[in-house]
């Protein structure tokens, strides 16, 4: 019975510790000037960084699923 207890604690402080870790601060890739190069998709996706306020275009790699961000140029 406290071995379950046990495990279940376990797992839910790994969740937690996991969160804390990576929800400091949403992307934290510096913005590119260019695209990113073979095999990047651009996508519909636009937003304005908060901190710079510059408009910022998605890009996605479907074989890694990594996202890379663009300084839009219009």
């Amino acid at each position: 019975m406290m071995t379950g207890l046990a495990i279940w604690l376990t797992v839910i402080l790994v969740v937690v510790l996991v969160w804390a870790l990576f929800r400091q601060g949403g992307y934290k890739r510096e913005p590119l000037d260019r695209p990113p190069g073979p095999g990047w998709v651009k996508t519909d996706e636009r937003f304005v960084d908060p901190n710079s306020g510059e408009t910022l275009q998605v890009w996605f790699h479907p074989a890694r699923g990594e996202r890379a961000y663009v300084r839009a140029r219009d």
